[in-house]
């Protein structure tokens, strides 16, 4: 059943939201920031915090793994152990959970039931005040902590190092897409103000270009995946700034090119993958769209075929055979041009005009499911057989009797179904 060699993906692992990187794309500068906050911990061993913060999918969680891992790698080489204890507040919300977390990375065996949180924090400080190697504990998600309860604890581990005679010293970082100071008491505060914060804006296009060029580098085979398509996804993606939609549209994208059995991986099938995700596309929103509306929305996606993105003229054309096609008068080009601004307005159509060297050309696309479905379904909401669910070749009879094949595309019925 799964044993069919891969065609395109070349090491799935590296599509996991997981991974570490070698190298981290565009966060350089936070690197620096929490090399320069940590530097009394690599060179003499004391105690350091700091509080990373930004929306989703700017790089928080990884960046911080990856500098954990570095600092690790150096403190190592230098004969000075480090060890890195990474919580999800999200799967543990609660004081005590945490605490059972931490002191199972000491005794892997003790009992999840059985001892009460101030216990816990007993058998806890015991444990790190025998470690004799340096500790940074990262606190993902920590809003969720704090809100149940958790400020003893931030404050218990911030001041643990303080006056301890102990050769290990316990750092913390604190990740979080809110401002948490309202959470903490002013003793935590002021320890997190000292330290910076390190904040992460949301990646640009370009960011994200180089984030799903790299990616793909190492989890796809070369020659596999079109230029266009990274530029596809750097585009969808940049809407929200957001690099783990971007890794999730690049992973769906992939899987569903290996079962189209395309070769490639192409702007068809990060058209599909952005259905699957997130589409601003329904059928009631086609539905209720004018015959003049409908017509150029046929048009645009018999002409986009497999492309990122085709110029406005491209599309006129094919919407002049459209409303031959179903004799419907076909409107002059100001008034295309009104009904492509609509459809963008909609969330349907995207547009963008780029100057070259002849002059500034309009560039139309469909960011949110493939062209080919779209074509599909338009074509039956503008025969009237918007019913649709077959898989099958179907003949669709437009106005005038003209008939023509609509072929189904299995591998994007996962786009198709987003309509229903």
């Amino acid at each position: 059943m799964f044993e069919r060699a891969s065609t395109i993906i070349r090491d799935g692992s590296k599509l996991d939201y997981d991974y570490v990187p070698k190298v981290l794309m565009n966060r350089e500068e936070q690197m620096r920031s929490l090399e320069t906050l940590f530097t009394p911990l690599a060179r003499d061993g004391r105690a350091c915090s700091a509080f990373l913060t930004g929306g989703v999918g700017t790089g928080k969680t990884v960046t911080a793994k990856r500098f954990c891992a570095d600092m690790t790698e150096y403190c190592n080489s230098k004969g000075s152990p480090l060890d890195t204890i990474y919580i999800n507040c999200r799967n543990r919300n609660s004081e005590a959970a945490v605490i059972l977390q931490l002191i199972r990375h000491f005794d892997k065996g003790f009992p999840d039931r059985g001892f009460s949180s101030e216990e816990m924090s007993r058998v806890l400080r015991t444990h790190l005040a025998g470690n004799t190697r340096q500790m940074v504990i990262i606190l993902d998600e920590v809003d969720l902590l704090l809100k149940k309860g958790g400020v003893d604890l931030v404050y218990q581990l911030t001041r643990f190092s303080e006056g301890a005679d102990t050769p290990g010293k316990v750092s913390l970082i604190m990740i979080s897409q809110y401002s948490i100071d309202g959470m903490l008491d002013q003793a935590s505060i002021s320890t997190f103000k000292r330290a910076n914060k390190v904040v992460f804006d949301r990646y640009t296009e370009h960011e994200l270009y180089d984030i799903i060029k790299a990616r793909a580098d190492e989890a796809i085979m070369p020659g596999k995946i079109r230029e266009e398509a990274i530029g596809m996804i750097a585009k969808v993606s940049s809407d929200y700034g957001d690099a783990r939609m971007a890794i999730e549209l690049l992973d769906k994208s992939a899987n569903i090119a290996e079962s189209d059995t395309a070769g490639e991986i192409d702007p068809e099938h990060v058209r599909a993958a952005k259905a699957m995700i997130y589409s601003s596309v329904s059928e009631s929103k086609l539905v209720s769209l004018d015959m003049n509306r409908r017509l150029t929305l046929l048009a645009v996606s018999r002409a986009m075929k497999d492309n990122m993105e085709i110029p406005i003229s491209a599309a006129e054309k094919t919407y002049a055979v459209v409303c031959e096609e179903y004799e419907y008068p076909a409107r002059k080009h100001t008034q295309f041009w009104g009904y492509v601004q609509d459809l963008e307005r909609s969330g349907l159509l995207r547009t963008e005009v780029r100057s070259d060297g002849s002059g500034r050309t309009t560039l139309i696309s469909i960011p949110d499911i493939p062209s080919r479905v779209l074509a599909d379904k338009m074509a039956e909401i503008l025969d009237g057989s918007a019913s649709g669910g077959s898989d099958e070749v179907r003949a669709l009879r437009p106005r005038g009797g003209h008939v023509h094949q609509v072929q189904r595309h299995p591998p994007l019925r996962g786009a198709l179904r987003a309509l229903r």
